[in-house]
């Protein structure tokens, strides 16, 4: 769980509102159990026979590898968007290329399917990385600026899917910044955001694919806020740190 200080207040984030909120245990169990069986097929035995004999240090770690499979995927996140971030701030090629010049295979990948996205469409920053904050809660989005001659704000993500969740995490943080103020232009002024979506950069396959989420944000910010209400009801304590008040 990871949460933002703001004055006296204690604001989860909004991953963790909508971690809290969604069920996964079912695929999870069945991921934690294939990657087991992954570990045992390539560290033991004769796969040609079909025989695994193993011992309880190869049962020891065979049983533990789905965290270091999880904490791989992290480390290939945070990589690329760091690699991202630094990419799209340097103003020349030479700072571009030391962004990424330094990332090896899925990361290399990840980035390399952000790449080729982004030669085909006009990106245009106006902040990355930056903190919003909502009611009672907060989070960090990745990118917020001009996407095609449009103000959007774009989540990357370098999952193996794509899922609903996505679509929730990315219009909170739509929400929470409502208008953004806009200054390089003849007169400066607070511009409405247009839109919203989702980057998965493959980081087997190397294939980038945007989904654009504008469509369902409506229902995606409605089911975001009844999943505010239904965290802050299940974690009391956690709700008066923030300041939460329940609604009538």
């Amino acid at each position: 769980m990871s949460y933002y200080d703001k004055d006296e207040w204690k604001y989860p984030s909004v991953t963790t509102v909508i971690s809290d909120c969604t069920d996964k245990s079912a695929p999870l169990t069945q991921w934690a159990a294939n990657m087991t069986v992954e570990w045992i097929r390539q560290n033991v035995g004769q796969e040609e026979m079909g025989i695994y004999p193993t011992t309880d240090e190869h049962l020891e770690k065979a049983r533990t590898h789905f965290r270091d499979v999880s904490q791989e995927a992290l480390d290939v996140g945070s990589e690329v968007h760091n690699a991202i971030e630094k990419y799209l701030k340097a103003d020349h090629w030479t700072g571009k290329q030391a962004a990424w010049i330094a990332l090896k295979g899925q990361a290399r990948s990840a980035f390399c399917a952000f790449q080729t996205w982004e030669k085909e469409h006009n990106l245009k920053p106006i902040a990355l990385e930056q903190t919003v904050y909502g009611d009672c809660w907060a989070g960090t989005l990745d990118f917020i600026g001009y996407f095609d001659n449009k103000l959007y704000v774009i989540d990357w993500k370098s999952s193996a899917g794509f899922y609903p969740e996505m679509r929730y995490q990315v219009a909170a943080y739509r929400w929470a910044l409502g208008f953004v103020p806009v200054e390089d232009c003849e007169v400066p002024h607070m511009a409405l955001i247009e839109g919203c979506g989702i980057l998965r950069l493959d980081k087997k396959t190397g294939i980038p694919k945007f989904h654009d989420t504008s469509k369902s944000y409506e229902r995606d910010i409605a089911v975001f806020k009844a999943m505010v209400k239904l965290y802050f009801s299940r974690h009391p304590v956690v709700a008066r740190r923030a300041g939460w008040k329940t609604p009538f």
